[in-house]
């Protein structure tokens, strides 16, 4: 069996080597007649392969409640990563990002898209084409096919989408506006999208505006609309699920902050700041003996909130120590009928530099990774780093329910709870970088540890385990 599993991930490897040494072929026509290249089109203008070796170990995500025993396990993986850049002409450009996986094992995969276990898969991450001849201004551009769609904080966007969007990028605004919608996964493993995730046309919108030197103001908007028939067809079969189905979903955040994300800043105070909320309806499956299959799907109205707020102070610049608080709050509702729970858009990863350094840091625990939803959390952390080469942070996390008869999704921890108490409990994580590659020396390499214990609380009952972990270690070099 381990046999197997060695055979597999070493495939895998060869193909995608194959696939980068095919890629980096024009690259090297480029370079023997660089003055020519530079005066036609198209010319390959950037190209590299990212590998990834990484080490998986984690506790049992049923907290040992689950009838089947303990579920931990220590896994290997092989991450690669190749991407071109094309510059078809003067107004046109056009990018291409592949990605192989192979592990020796099921694994998640959370640093890129969470939610989901594998052993391994070939996958299109990116594909798009750019204009910048709307204007003038070199930050104005449209673009569409299948991009990374994110934002700072990675509460609201940061996933694979095909889009068409408009980009408006200067120093003092930055903007953009467009529609998206998941076609398929785009992955060998597991193409096809998730039922609740079927179907959506999505609109967004995002603007944020440097007012005074380093203060921003942002606005960002996401309209979720729904046109299948999701739940009616669970009900038909008979299927019970716990999946909330998008009808028509409008999601708003208002957001102020003194470039909280800007790891080589140098200023000795920082804030941020959002508050959001989600309106509309969407469509849930329960049971009903009047139904011929037992279930019967509804339309419920939607109207939660949700707040995040954030405090760093400096205590010393060169290297740069930080500590910082975080207290963020998402509303819930355990009825089955019109809901005050916030939910977050499917789209965000809840990763970033919220620590004011390099590295990006899961915001709510590396090992329970919660959905912002029926959430509270009160978090401290410290963070010391020489901005550029290597950082450590330190983050504690306080868990509360918002509502203590709700439930609470994670991508990490099958939830339990006893409906007696709000107390989910409490986690440290520690996250050190090194980031020592460069493309243009075999020796360098990124070297990063995040690690994450989980404690549940008197929400899990007595029978929980004491204490959950999660560490991946990850050795990475670019090409």
């Amino acid at each position: 069996m381990q046999l197997a599993k060695y055979f597999r991930v070493k495939r895998l490897a060869l193909s995608v080597s194959c696939l980068a040494t095919l890629g980096a072929t024009p690259a090297l026509a480029q370079s023997n007649d660089e003055s020519e290249l530079d005066q036609s089109y198209p010319r390959l203008v950037e190209q590299s392969v990212r590998s990834k070796v990484s080490i998986i170990s984690e506790g049992d995500r049923r907290l040992g409640l689950g009838p089947d025993g303990g579920t931990k396990s220590t896994e290997a993986g092989l991450d690669i990563k190749p991407e071109w850049v094309w510059q078809l002409s003067p107004n046109w450009r056009s990018k291409l990002r592949l990605q192989a996986f192979g592990a020796t094992g099921q694994v998640d995969v959370s640093d890129e898209i969470g939610g989901t276990t594998t052993d391994g898969f070939f996958a299109l991450r990116e594909a798009w084409l750019d204009y910048n001849g709307l204007s003038d201004y070199p930050g104005e551009s449209i673009r569409f096919g299948r991009e990374r769609l994110k934002e700072n904080t990675g509460l609201w966007w940061d996933d694979d989408i095909t889009l068409v969007r408009w980009i408006f990028d200067t120093s003092l605004l930055d903007s953009t506006v467009g529609v998206a919608r998941k076609f398929a996964e785009m992955r060998t493993d597991s193409n096809e999208l998730q039922d609740e995730e079927q179907e959506i046309t999505r609109f967004f919108a995002k603007t944020r505006w440097q007012w005074r030197k380093n203060h921003y103001l942002g606005f960002l908007v996401t309209h979720g609309q729904g046109s299948g028939d999701q739940a009616q067809e669970a009900a038909e079969r008979g299927q019970s699920s716990d999946e909330m189905y998008t009808e028509s979903l409008t999601w708003a955040a208002v957001q102020a902050d003194q470039a909280y994300f800007d790891w080589h800043s140098h200023d000795a105070f920082q804030y941020f700041a959002q508050v959001g909320a989600v309106r509309g309806t969407d469509s849930v499956v329960g049971q009903d003996s009047a139904a011929p299959s037992g279930y019967r799907a509804r339309e419920r109205d939607v109207a939660g909130w949700a707040a995040d707020l954030g405090v760093r102070a400096q205590l010393m610049d060169t290297p740069r120590w930080v500590i910082g608080a975080h207290g963020a709050y998402a509303s819930g509702g355990s009825e089955r009928g019109d809901t005050d729970a916030f939910r977050q858009t499917s789209l965000a990863s809840n990763r970033s530099r919220f620590t004011g350094t390099r590295s990006q840091v899961q915001r709510f625990g590396e090992a329970i990774q919660p959905e912002w939803s029926n959430l509270k959390v009160a978090t401290i952390y410290t963070a010391l780093s020489d901005r550029d080469t290597w950082d450590a942070n330190l983050i504690y996390h306080r868990y509360w329910l918002a509502d203590q008869a709700g439930t609470l999704r994670s991508d990490l921890i099958e939830p339990g709870f006893t409906g007696t108490s709000d107390d989910l409990g409490q986690s440290v994580d520690l996250v050190l970088g090194y980031y020592g590659d460069d493309a243009t020396s075999w020796a360098p390499f990124d070297v990063r540890l995040s690690g994450g214990v989980f404690m549940p609380g008197d929400a899990y009952g007595e029978q929980a385990d004491d204490l959950r972990h999660r560490v991946v270690l990850d050795v990475s070099k670019r090409f």
